[in-house]
């Protein structure tokens, strides 16, 4: 058991999902007066964190290249899903727990889903497409008729089972293809496949929402041949990371009419340029990545926070801890 402890937030603005150094100034104030044995240490400039490093029990934040912290014991990532580069091969060989944001966001993130899919379901695309051009045409748009669906998550995570609780008054049969089928199944979600059964249960699904991380193994495992095997009146979501999709691959299937619609909230390349043949498609919606906004976001990330300080001084198993440093989940 640890009674005190060195705690390094990592001030990076050019990081993803790292907050505002007057948020992180709070977030220090906050953790000092709660704890009494942290020592909390802000370090902005790359040189500032390599030097705090050296002699920290905890970091918040993003690794430098080059860092040095042969006391550090707990790593907390700022993202729910760390993307590929995060984990590099010294990471993954250094004893520290790294812990994940996973779970601040679910509710946010599950609403976004069942707003495309409402959406969809209720051919918003369509009449949005009639209203700009002044249109008042009924009876055309397809409609997708929730209770009659399969909806297929790829990926069984937090999102997919808060979705999957969402989703039940409307009654589709919700099913989800997942690595570790085993210790996802359960809640809302009738059955998880081994991501070995994905292509079989793709023609099967009238919705697929993908929800995986962006790891070696994912970067782009939905192509023109996953998306050729979906029914034609099908409706495709990410709200996961955009890397996991071929984008272009995605946007020849809408246009040869092998997908219905997609709704989409990550690309393979943010911003989304604006010459991209995607934003004119009438059958896709885009939002720029917001999906987990909702408020309390930053009291959330900090109730995590301090939980797991908590957590290490008092010699207690850290939670929302990243199983598998190299596959990076």
């Amino acid at each position: 058991m640890s009674t005190t402890a060195k705690f390094v937030l990592m001030a990076q603005p050019s990081a993803p999902a790292i907050p505002h150094t007057e948020v992180l100034e709070r977030w220090a104030a906050e953790l000092r007066a709660e704890f009494e044995g942290l020592e909390v240490v802000i370090a902005a400039t790359e040189e500032e964190i390599l030097e705090q490093l050296s002699d920290a029990d905890a970091a918040y934040g993003v690794l430098p290249a080059g860092w040095h912290a042969p006391r550090l014991r707990w790593l907390q990532a700022p993202m729910a899903n760390p993307p590929l580069g995060y984990f590099t091969p010294e990471l993954a060989a250094h004893p520290a727990v790294v812990t994940n944001m996973r779970g601040v966001y679910n509710d946010h993130i599950a609403t976004h889903v069942m707003a495309f899919l409402l959406a969809f379901g209720r051919g918003l695309p369509h009449y949005v497409h009639d209203q700009r051009n002044r249109e008042y045409r009924g009876g055309l748009a397809p409609v997708l008729h929730l209770a009659d669906s399969t909806v297929l998550f790829i990926g069984a995570g937090g999102v997919a089972h808060q979705a999957a609780r969402y989703l039940q008054p409307w009654g589709p049969r919700v099913v989800a293809a997942d690595a570790r089928p085993e210790i996802t199944v359960g809640g809302a979600i009738d059955a998880v496949f081994g991501a070995d059964e994905l292509e079989a249960r793709l023609p099967l699904a009238d919705v697929v929402v993908m929800t995986v991380p962006h790891t070696a193994e994912s970067e782009g495992m939905l192509g023109r041949a996953q998306f050729a095997l979906m029914k034609p009146t099908a409706v495709f979501i990410n709200i996961g990371r955009g890397m996991t999709v071929v984008l272009n691959d995605l946007v020849d299937a809408l246009e040869a009419g092998e997908l219905a619609g997609a709704g989409l909230d990550v690309f393979d390349q943010e911003p989304l340029p604006p010459d991209h043949r995607v934003w004119t498609l009438p059958n896709v919606l885009i939002t720029p990545h917001v999906a987990m906004v909702g408020p309390d976001i930053d009291q959330r990330r900090f109730e995590l926070v301090a939980g797991n300080c908590r957590r290490l001084l008092a010699g207690e198993p850290l939670q929302y801890v990243v199983a598998d440093k190299i596959l990076g989940f």
